[in-house]
């Protein structure tokens, strides 16, 4: 079934995934309740094209936080680290809060994570199917920028590099009308996708997005040794779970996230930030 639903991948000519020097580093196989310890994830993708006011742009990719009640020092570490890395861009694709009937006591936690996150061209997200519409007017005021169904365009110097969010509550949500109410791609302006669930890319590949940014699957959460996902809650084959791939002409990058949603456990599969680095390919 895997490979019956499995995308169309690259032109022999693309330029090979390189992952980019970082320290040695790897998060805990065993983890409970607390997002602590997590992966820094850092990959170089080559971007046909890019303009060189991008070469080398660095993009932090945070995905499913599911914050509850409670503070966890793992949110503690992950603010510090994000100001100790200093990326450029922060975009998050979902899932903020857990529960989907009462974000109010997880409200709070949320506010303060997003407060202490900063980046010099400014931090954008989407929701998530936890995060439900509702959860918008409760984020106002901490330097996110929502972007489902929306277009934003940053300038950097001469060079322009464009942002589409999808909706994330629901797929059903990411209609035809969505898609073509986004513009034509301008040659010449890379073009990066926020959605939470990655197997959207299936019909929003007609947006010839360089880059397509997903979470939802927590990478499995309880995974076999190796990290092999027993369930992946996406339709997509189960190699692209997690990680970084070529596939629809584009780099799909499904992190594992740092929450956890049901059991608060995660077993060989370690909480993750994704960091892009954007290479002229």
């Amino acid at each position: 079934m895997d490979q019956q639903q499995t995308l169309p991948e690259a032109p022999p000519d693309q330029p090979p995934l390189r992952p980019a020097p970082a320290p040695p580093e790897s998060g805990r196989w065993f983890q409970w309740g607390d997002p602590g310890g997590f992966e820094w994830s850092r990959y170089e993708l080559p971007i046909a094209a890019l303009p060189p006011q991008l070469d080398g742009l660095r993009i932090a990719h945070l995905t499913d936080l599911h914050v509850r009640k409670t503070w966890r020092t793992g949110f503690d570490e992950l603010i510090e680290r994000v100001r100790i890395e200093a990326p450029d861009l922060i975009l998050i694709t979902g899932d903020y809060v857990d529960s989907k009937r009462r974000h109010d006591p997880a409200v709070p936690h949320v506010r303060r994570i997003l407060e202490g996150l900063r980046a010099r061209l400014g931090c954008f997200g989407i929701l998530g199917n936890h995060d439900r519409y509702h959860l918008a007017p409760k984020l106002e005021g901490t330097g996110l920028t929502l972007l489902d169904s929306k277009r934003h365009v940053i300038e950097l110097e001469d060079a322009q590099l464009e942002l589409i969010g999808l909706p994330g509550v629901d797929r059903r949500d990411v209609t035809k009308q969505v898609l073509d109410g986004f513009p034509r791609r301008e040659q010449g302006v890379p073009r990066i996708v926020l959605s939470h669930f990655p197997d959207v890319l299936r019909n929003a590949a007609v947006l010839r997005p360089d880059v397509f940014l997903a979470g939802h699957t927590h990478g499995g959460q309880i995974c076999l040794p190796g990290g092999w996902p027993i369930i992946r809650h996406d339709s997509l084959p189960r190699r692209l779970c997690t990680g970084v791939h070529r596939a629809a002409n584009t780099w799909l990058v499904v992190s594992r996230g740092l929450g956890f949603t049901n059991i608060p456990l995660r077993v060989f599969c370690p909480t993750e930030v994704v960091e892009l680095i954007l290479t002229r390919g």
